[in-house]
């Protein structure tokens, strides 16, 4: 029997819809362009791009692929 942290872990799933070479903004005010070189994972779990964590940045909108 699966213990419920185990359980609930098969069931988390983040998908960020970039990719390694895509453009996005970072930084305190979402404004410097950055190119996504590495998408990771961090201690907790939590997905990282470049070594940051993931939710703080924004895609730049002529970039989105339809």
């Amino acid at each position: 029997m699966l213990r419920y942290e185990e359980f609930h872990k098969m069931l988390e799933d983040i998908n960020l819809p970039v990719n390694i070479g895509d453009i996005i903004y970072m930084g305190k005010f979402k404004n410097k362009k950055t190119e996504i070189k590495k998408i990771g994972v961090d201690k907790n779990g939590m997905p990282t791009i470049n070594g940051k964590k993931a939710v703080t940045f924004r895609i730049n909108p002529k970039s989105k692929k339809s």
